[in-house]
């Protein structure tokens, strides 16, 4: 009966989210959903195992901490203040992102997922993508060809579906994005697991080398996003 119930809750909520591609509230409902250790889903198990991210979740690092005034003081052209100016150009505070504090982490599936919520939109500044609908699953799509997250393909067919159905007039540009995500993901050193916190004082140049962005990568991810 509980897989039943869990079966259903699943489905009303990606049904929701193709119904609305921008709901974030329902991406974080999809990822407790795929992320129960109880009933892990396909690929959860390998996906932790992967180096880097065995690595990751071996280690002792702390989660990311930041403060957009912090970030706006740090050396131009460095990754934190590259970051704060992405969050202020879109009206973003980075605690308002946050789904979970550090004190909810249990089980391994809780600090990945830690990780990957505190990061992200540290991704997005790195590779160039936007936070419309095309973008996000840009980067959706290089989280799977680095991950194989489980959560990625959900949301690839959940956005591509409200395409289809809701936005017609974007399809293109989402599939562009995601043909982008998949060959950078593909192409670049794992993202996953970096000291972020480190980085933040690095020139963003110094950043996108280190992981092998080229600035023709960012321009394009950009205007397909």
């Amino acid at each position: 009966m509980r897989k039943i119930v869990k079966l259903l809750r699943f489905g009303s909520t990606y049904i929701r989210l193709v119904r609305d591609a921008g709901r974030l509230d329902l991406v974080f409902a999809l990822a407790d959903a795929l992320a129960d250790p109880k009933e892990p889903p396909p690929g959860l198990t390998e996906m932790l195992g992967r180096p880097g991210v065995a690595e990751y979740m071996a280690g002792s690092m702390a989660p990311l901490q930041v403060e957009l005034v912090a970030l706006r003081a740090m050396p131009a052209g460095s990754l934190g203040r590259a970051f704060a100016a992405f969050l202020d150009q879109r009206g973003l505070d980075p605690h308002g992102l946050y789904h979970r504090d550090a004190e909810q982490v249990v089980t391994d599936v809780d600090r990945f997922k830690l990780h990957m919520e505190r990061t992200h939109d540290v991704w997005h500044t790195v590779l160039g993508f936007e936070t419309d609908v095309a973008g996000e699953l840009g980067l959706q799509a290089f989280t799977m060809a680095q991950l194989d997250s489980p959560l990625g393909a959900v949301l690839l067919s959940a956005g591509l579906l409200n395409g289809l159905l809701l936005a017609p007039e974007d399809l293109t540009r989402r599939m562009e994005a995601i043909v982008r995500g998949w060959r950078l993901g593909q192409s670049l050193r794992p993202l996953f697991g970096a000291d972020w916190a480190s980085m933040l004082g690095w020139q963003l140049t110094e950043v996108r080398a280190h992981f092998g962005v080229r600035d023709e990568d960012v321009r394009v991810a950009a205007m397909a996003a």
